[in-house]
């Protein structure tokens, strides 16, 4: 099995503003030797956690003096830009710049994880930092963790593991303690509503999509600039539908044939948020939160790595929506 890189070119990325201050951490633990052998980053999808993975992996290898970013003119962020920095390993899926809407990963395996240890522990090609980024970390196999573990416990001198993580509860412990772990939070609203204005460059939807996204500016740029704002307000009209009676629970669960499980739990979560701290505010309703927690139940099952039927899954989600208002 070949170790897995970059496919084709990779751009240099930037750190997003709000993560300027674990930035500027980064740079003077760098600076002063205190730079730890592991880091895990974590934080909801959506506000750029792959972005300063990419970005910090970059700014080891550039080969600039005195720079506090990947320079761009190097030879380093030369190879880094055609995709074959050979002191760079890659596992996990690569999203775009955007990051929100991750692929589907299956399980990391453990051949896969000794490929990149096994590189980490020769000589760098390049004579400066070896780095190995594994994302979605959660997908790692109980085998996997194990075989990582070892290189926790043994680091080489100049080299980086970087784990990027969304669910870290499931990292084990063992792993999580060996690392720098660093949650980045949501940025506060001023500043992803600049940001996001004036990269779409339209400030108009800048707020709709922002909430939307809960508060998450990269998963509202792509409501911005992609398709997914219309399927999740379909998505939404669907689920109105179903609580007015006007269509049933099994020919709901057949329309989101066709969508990610996942996606659609978030978005009926963020929905079932809205509403209650919206329109039901003053109208107290406790079946509402005991659906919540179906809801959070579910999305549990179907972010794990059991396979589960998620027509008939949704098909009992609808069926018990509809149920919480005939109850009033």
């Amino acid at each position: 099995m070949d170790e897995q890189q970059p496919a084709g070119p990779m751009p240099l990325a930037l750190p997003l503003p709000w993560q300027e201050p674990v930035w500027q951490r980064f740079n003077r633990q760098l600076e002063q030797s205190r730079l730890s052998h592991a880091l895990m980053l974590t934080g909801p999808k959506g506000i750029g956690v792959e972005r300063i993975a990419i970005a910090f992996a970059q700014r080891l290898l550039c080969t600039a003096e005195m720079s506090k970013y990947a320079c761009g003119n190097c030879k380093g962020c030369h190879l880094l830009l055609a995709g074959n920095h050979p002191d760079l390993s890659i596992l996990g899926p690569l999203s775009s710049q955007s990051e929100p809407d991750q692929p589907k990963q299956s399980a990391i395996k453990v051949d896969e994880v000794r490929q990149v240890i096994n590189k980490l522990s020769k000589t760098a090609q390049q004579g400066g930092w070896k780095v190995a980024l594994i994302t979605l970390a959660e997908a790692m196999n109980r085998n996997a963790f194990n075989a990582l573990l070892k290189n926790l416990e043994e680091p080489q001198k100049n080299t980086l593991l970087i784990l990027v993580s969304y669910r870290p509860s499931d990292i084990p412990a063992t792993v999580r303690s060996r690392c720098q772990v660093e949650s980045l939070p949501i940025p506060d609203s001023e500043t992803a509503t600049r940001w996001l204005a004036e990269v779409s460059g339209d400030a108009a939807m800048t707020q709709n999509c922002l909430q939307l996204a809960g508060g998450r500016p990269l998963l509202a740029l792509e409501y911005m600039q992609g398709d997914s704002l219309k399927q999740r307000q379909d998505f939404e009209a669907l689920i109105d539908l179903v609580r007015q009676a006007d269509l049933s629970p099994l020919d709901a669960a057949q329309q989101c044939q066709k969508l990610n499980l996942d996606q659609v739990l978030e978005w009926f979560l963020g929905y079932l948020h809205r509403l209650v701290t919206g329109e039901l505010q003053n109208s107290p309703n406790a079946a509402l939160f005991t659906f919540a927690d179906k809801l959070q139940k579910a999305r549990g099952w179907a972010l794990s790595k059991s396979n589960i039927n998620a027509q008939l899954l949704l098909e009992e989600l609808f069926m018990d929506w509809m149920q919480v208002f005939r109850r009033r």
